[in-house]
């Protein structure tokens, strides 16, 4: 198995040797505007050692669990995966693997946003594949033919990507964009498929979700998002409440209630340290916030439920 060090020419931003027992790290993150390759990465992982968190990262990952199983975390979803099931995580997710069983085997494709810019992949094909399904998480499961004809498109890609030899940026695109446009029909046509909604509403919610997810650490009013996406915060509201039964607020405070259950039971940080990453004034406002979601003040729910 190759070494993420050795096969990139970007050691300074890529994270140590990527093998059986070691995963990218919390909030780590590589790319380079200037060098293709260094946008796109293949990891092929086997067994059941993971580390327990990662956030923050600046990459897009599409993963196909291949054997074994494991419990992932996706920003508030929670899901078990097996042999087919394919998920994808955007930007600044948290993003994280339980109880993974020793025969785990993964094969993860990490792209930056500049790579996607470059492909002939679009940004909206992306989202709908993000789009909330009526189970919630943002995964699915490939039948065998499909899961038979996928998997090859991981070990070709991982070639393109660790070679020299001529065009072998271009191919690298080219077989990009055929996995996520396979990965894209097989959503569309399965039992599982979400919906494929291209009205202006539905493409407002999605554009203001996207927002959430690049802004939710600054920006925290209704108002703020819907000067960014040049609409009134009446119209938004109306929007996003009909298109998704929740108000816009209520969207924007549960990514922040999110991040900061990561970072109460992932990161040894005081719940004063927690506040002031999180953007609140205090500690005080913060454990406000917190309550309003859980009940629990920021450090009985660390003591009850980060426990567990």
């Amino acid at each position: 198995m190759k070494q993420l060090d050795k096969a990139f020419d970007n050691p300074g931003g890529l994270p140590s040797p990527f093998n059986e027992t070691h995963n990218l790290a919390a909030g780590q993150s590589f790319g380079n505007k200037e060098n293709n390759r260094n946008n796109i990465i293949v990891i092929k992982h086997r067994g059941g050692q993971i580390e327990p968190f990662q956030a923050g990262a600046n990459y897009y990952s599409l993963a196909l669990c291949l054997k074994g199983s494991a419990v992932r975390t996706i920003n508030q979803y929670r899901f078990r995966v097996g042999p087919g099931s394919i998920h994808l995580a955007r930007p600044g997710s948290l993003n994280a693997y339980h109880e993974a069983s020793d025969d785990l085997e993964l094969h993860t494709v990490m792209f930056t946003g500049e790579f996607l810019a470059e492909s002939i992949v679009r940004d909206s094909m992306i989202g709908n594949l993000l789009e909330e399904r009526k189970e919630g998480a943002p995964f699915f499961h490939l039948d065998e033919n499909t899961a038979k004809m996928i998997t090859p498109l991981f070990e070709k890609l991982d070639n393109e990507v660790n070679t020299d030899k001529p065009f072998h940026g271009q191919l690298a695109r080219l077989l990009f964009a055929e996995l996520m446009l396979e990965t894209s029909r097989f959503c569309r046509g399965s039992d599982v498929q979400i919906t494929w909604n291209t009205s202006r509403q539905h493409q407002l919610t999605i554009k203001f979700k996207s927002l959430i997810e690049d802004n939710y650490m600054t920006l925290r009013t209704v108002q703020e998002y819907a000067d960014k996406l040049f609409v009134t915060a009446k119209h938004l509201s109306e929007v996003v409440k009909q298109e998704t039964g929740l108000n816009p607020l209520h969207h924007i405070h549960s990514r922040v209630f999110q991040e900061s259950k990561f970072w109460l039971c992932g990161s040894g940080l005081s719940i004063k340290e927690i506040a002031w990453k999180l953007n609140f004034d205090t500690s005080s406002h913060f454990s406000r916030f917190f309550k309003q979601y859980t009940g629990y003040n920021p450090s009985e729910f660390q003591r009850i439920q980060c426990a567990i």
